[in-house]
C-alpha cells in the first residue's frame, strides 16, 4: 500500500518539528508521498504564512496597481550549517 501524508501548522513551525516529521515519514516506507502545507507560528511574534497571504490579498484588493515584493510577504527558511538546523529569517 502507498500512503500519502500531510503535515502543516504546528508540525512545521520549527526545525525541531521538521525533524519530528522526518522521523514520522521515515518510520514507514509505505509513506511515499508527503504534502506540506503552511507552517504554523513558533511564538506570538510570528506571522502565519496563511495570514501573510490574506494580507497580500487585502493589499491587492485595496490598490490593484500596487506591486508587492517578495520581501514584504515571504519568510525564508534557511539551513544553518553551524547549528545543523533550519532557521526562519524574515
Amino acid at each position: 500500500m502507498i500512503k500519502v501524508v500531510k503535515f502543516g501548522g504546528s508540525s512545521l513551525a520549527s526545525a525541531e518539528q521538521f525533524a519530528k516529521v522526518g522521523k514520522i515519514i521515515n518510520a514507514d516506507k509505505e509513506r511515499r508521498y508527503v504534502v506540506p502545507s503552511a507552517p504554523g507560528k513558533r511564538n506570538s511574534k510570528d506571522t502565519k504564512v496563511t495570514d501573510m497571504l490574506y494580507a497580500c490579498y487585502d493589499l491587492v484588493e485595496a490598490d490593484e496597481d500596487k506591486l508587492i515584493s517578495s520581501e514584504e510577504i515571504v519568510a525564508v527558511l534557511k539551513w544553518n550549517p553551524e547549528t545543523e538546523q533550519f532557521v526562519l529569517e524574515q
